[in-house]
């Protein structure tokens, strides 16, 4: 990002979260709600993590930083502090904040958001059982960051039953989610039932683990007429093309879907 382009994206970022309720006393507040909230968001995007870390950071940048979120002091939030503020945040306010700042990042004017689903385990984390936890990330494509992950151990299920049982709170927290993509693990029933419920379409592919859907969609569509893909790749040595990864045919409904 150009120098100038800086402190607007800044006072962007802090404008998103201006609507947060400040949970504290008024007596003794030194910094901004808002500029921290905004603080501890940007040190997430650059995968800052520890609190500590974030001081450092900040003071290396605290003359880029300081005005455009609103700081008056002439030095960063303590990593005490920032903590102390966090453990205050109210969730929902900052989901709907979030969501806010996303809607403005997408700013193509594309309406519907696009996004994947799938677990994975975590290594810095762990189960109720000592086990590796396994998690359920929702990924936004366009801007390449989770909009929300679930434990899966916590939910006592498997991969597509947690995505059932968030799936409301997931779509409430981001109206623009109009199209979720996953793997053959995905194409159940039960959940693209739930997806066509809630208006959400979905692209899930189909394959070998599931023999029987397989089989019935191959006898469906034996006798519809292929087409070449929209996009296809070349290698350098012959240039001989190659279908691309979605295949030359579509051959079901249960791969795209519309609600």
């Amino acid at each position: 990002m150009e120098g100038s382009m800086i402190p607007s994206a800044l006072s962007h970022c802090a404008a998103a979260f201006s609507q947060l309720t400040d949970p504290r006393k008024a007596r003794g507040v030194r910094h901004p709600f808002q500029g921290i909230v905004a603080l501890v968001f940007l040190g997430l995007l650059a995968r800052i993590t520890e609190m500590a870390v974030l001081v450092r950071w900040a003071t290396a940048h605290w003359e880029e930083l300081r005005e455009p979120l609103a700081f008056t002091r002439p030095r960063p939030p303590c990593d005490t502090t920032i903590s102390r503020v966090l453990a205050k945040l109210s969730l929902a306010e900052f989901r709907q904040a979030f969501s806010g700042w996303l809607r403005s990042v997408l700013s193509d004017g594309q309406a519907r958001w696009i996004a994947a689903v799938d677990g994975k385990v975590c290594r810095q984390g762990l189960a109720a059982d000592g086990s590796p936890a396994q998690m359920l990330n929702v990924f936004l494509q366009q801007v390449k960051l989770t909009l929300d992950q679930w434990s899966v151990n916590a939910d006592q299920t498997n991969e597509p039953g947690s995505l059932q049982r968030h799936l409301g709170e997931l779509l409430a927290a981001y109206p623009a989610l109009g199209l979720l993509t996953g793997d053959a693990i995905y194409a159940q029933r039960p959940l693209v039932e739930l997806l066509q419920d809630h208006g959400c379409d979905y692209l899930f592919q189909v394959k070998g683990n599931q023999p029987d859907l397989l089989d019935a969609l191959k006898t469906c569509f034996a006798e519809a007429a292929s087409r070449r893909p929209a996009h296809e790749t070349s290698e350098k040595k012959g240039l001989v093309a190659k279908p691309a990864g979605c295949g030359s045919t579509w051959m079901t409904p249960a791969m795209c879907g519309s609600g």
